[in-house]
């Protein structure tokens, strides 16, 4: 038995509205979630204008698959005492009284297929954090998402321009 074409166009336009009001209402089902950090950490003060390198922050980089999100140690290495009156590094030494980690979200998430290490990348190959992850030391405030839109395709122009293996089996499980 076939389906009168007005019932199919009926049932296609409440699913399409359906999908238009639940996208703004749940926006990491539309795979674009707004992540917001505990901290309002500036990257641009402490990357740009005091030059620290990446891995002041970010100590996995160089030894593990990992880049790591900072500690509230490391937070503490520089803000045990008050450098400044932003309330965001207040933040740092309340999660320190408390003995609580800063719960740090991940805005970069490779697919769980793909395995990506930084110690390969940063370390051997000499890739500079800003290839993968675009503009960091310019961010005021953390990226809400991803600065580089990193699809397979563009991984894929990488290696080739470096000469590194582009067989499936090199990234993929």
């Amino acid at each position: 038995m076939r389906l009168p074409w007005n019932i199919i166009l009926r049932f296609v336009l409440i699913a399409a509205a359906l999908v238009a009001i639940a996208a703004p209402l749940f926006p990491s089902l539309m795979g674009r979630a707004n992540i917001t950090q505990p901290i309002a950490f500036n990257h641009k003060k402490h990357a740009g204008e005091l030059s620290l390198p990446c891995t002041t922050c970010h100590q996995s980089v160089e030894a593990q698959t990992f880049a790591g999100l900072p500690q509230t140690e490391t937070c503490l290495t520089c803000h045990a005492a008050a450098l400044t009156k932003n309330p965001e590094e207040e933040k740092i030494r309340q999660f320190a009284s408390k003995k609580e980690m800063i719960l740090w979200k991940r805005v970069y998430q490779v697919p769980r297929d793909v395995f990506f290490s930084h110690r390969r990348h940063v370390v051997l190959a000499k890739v500079e954090c800003a290839t993968c992850h675009g503009k960091m030391a310019e961010q005021i405030t953390p990226p809400t998402r991803p600065l580089v839109n990193q699809t397979m395709t563009w991984c894929i122009s990488c290696h080739q321009e470096r000469r590194a293996s582009v067989d499936c089996n090199a990234c993929h499980k």
